[in-house]
């Protein structure tokens, strides 16, 4: 084998997997697409059905929250006293 069909063969090789590349390319991006339209629907659809809860047990939602924030801040608090008293 000659030092031309070599470097033919290489190119004909680097030419295939450059193909073959762009083609994985254009896929993942339509795969990505279609994967963030669908996550944007799911997540419209779920503050949707978020908002209406809410609307629908407002003092439920308060107190959830209230109770949320007291829990979170007592953690907060314990963490900080302990590295004052270290």
């Amino acid at each position: 084998m000659d030092n031309k069909s070599k470097t033919d063969d290489l190119k004909e090789t680097a030419q295939n997997a450059m193909e073959n590349f762009q083609e994985t390319t254009e896929d993942l991006q339509n795969r990505m697409g279609e994967f963030w339209e669908t996550s944007k629907e799911r997540a419209s659809e779920y503050a949707r059905v978020t908002d209406r809860r809410i609307r629908e047990n407002p003092y439920q939602t308060i107190g959830i929250a209230l109770g949320l924030g007291l829990i979170i801040g007592m953690l907060l608090n314990r963490g900080r006293r302990s590295s004052y008293e270290d």
